[in-house]
C-alpha cells in the first residue's frame, strides 16, 4: 500500500529574525499612535498700535492684550503662535501672500475687499472707539448732526456705522490714513479736525503726554469685535481655536 501525499507530517520553514522584525514593525506603529501631534505653529501678526517706532510696538497696550489673549488661547487649543509686529497696511499685505498666518484684532468688514477670504474666530476682544480732537475743535456728542462740517480721520478699509451715515450724506468729510501715527499727524496739521481711536490708543496716547495733550477726548463713537483671522490654508483649526475661545470667555479669562 502507498503512502498517501498527505501522509507526511508538514514542517513549517521559519526564516530568522522574522518574529523580530515583526515586533519591532509593531512597536513602532503602536509608538506612532500614542505619540501626541506636535502643536501647529502659526505666523500671527499684530499691528504697530503704538505712537511710536515700530519697534516699541510690542510694548503697546492693545499689544499687550492681545499677546496675553494668544497665550490663554495657545494653551487651552494646543495652537502655538509666534507674534510679528508690522504697520496696519504692511500685516495686510503679508497675509495676502501667505507670509503671516493670522491677522489678530481684524472685524471682518475691515477686509471685505480683500482678495484672500479669510477664516474667523470668534470675538477676542470689543474695541471701543472715541473721538478726540484738535484743539479748540472739540464738540459734544457723537452723532452725525452734532459733528455737522467736521473733516473726520478713520483708519483706511475700516467702517465706523455710527458715522457712516454722515459720510453718505456729506455732513461729515471722510479722511483716511494708513495708521494711527498718520492720523496723530493729520490732526497736527490742521488737515484733519477730528479723529477715531480705539479707547486703549487714546488712553495711551493721553498717558504718554499729559503735560502736552495731543487732542482733546470726545464721545464714544461705538464699538467694533475683533477676531482672529485664519489663512485659508488653516481653516482647520477654527473649530479648536473657537472652543478654546468659548471656554477661556466661559471661565470669565477672556471676554
Amino acid at each position: 500500500m502507498h503512502a498517501s501525499k498527505f501522509s507526511k507530517p508538514f514542517a513549517m520553514r521559519w526564516k530568522p529574525g522574522l518574529l523580530e522584525r515583526g515586533v519591532s514593525l509593531i512597536a513602532l506603529l503602536l509608538a506612532a499612535q500614542a505619540a501626541p501631534a506636535a502643536a501647529p505653529s502659526l505666523r500671527a501678526g499684530v499691528a504697530n498700535d503704538s505712537f511710536g517706532p515700530l519697534y516699541s510696538a510690542q510694548d503697546g497696550a492693545l499689544a499687550t492684550q492681545y499677546r496675553a489673549a494668544l497665550e490663554l488661547i495657545g494653551r487651552h487649543s494646543g495652537v502655538r503662535f509666534e507674534l510679528e509686529y508690522y504697520p496696519s497696511s504692511r500685516l495686510q499685505q503679508l497675509f495676502e501672500v501667505g507670509k503671516v498666518d493670522v491677522e489678530v484684532g481684524v472685524n471682518p468688514a475691515w477686509r471685505a475687499l480683500s482678495p484672500v477670504a479669510g477664516f474667523y474666530t470668534r470675538p477676542i476682544d470689543v474695541q471701543t472707539l472715541r473721538l478726540c480732537f484738535a484743539a479748540g475743535k472739540r464738540r459734544k456728542g457723537a452723532t452725525p448732526a452734532s459733528l455737522n462740517g467736521l473733516s473726520l480721520g478713520v483708519l483706511q478699509g475700516r467702517t465706523y456705522p455710527v458715522l457712516e451715515p454722515g459720510f453718505a450724506s456729506g455732513q461729515l468729510k471722510r479722511m483716511e490714513a494708513a495708521s494711527e501715527s498718520d492720523l496723530l499727524s493729520g490732526l497736527r496739521q490742521g488737515s484733519m479736525q477730528a479723529i477715531v481711536l480705539s479707547q486703549r490708543q487714546l488712553d495711551a496716547l493721553l498717558n504718554r503726554a499729559p503735560e502736552a495733550q495731543p487732542c482733546a477726548a470726545g464721545d464714544a463713537v461705538g464699538s467694533v469685535p475683533v477676531m482672529l483671522r485664519l489663512h485659508p490654508q488653516y481653516r482647520q483649526l477654527l473649530p479648536q481655536l473657537d472652543k478654546a475661545i468659548q471656554q477661556l470667555q466661559d471661565n470669565g479669562k477672556l471676554r
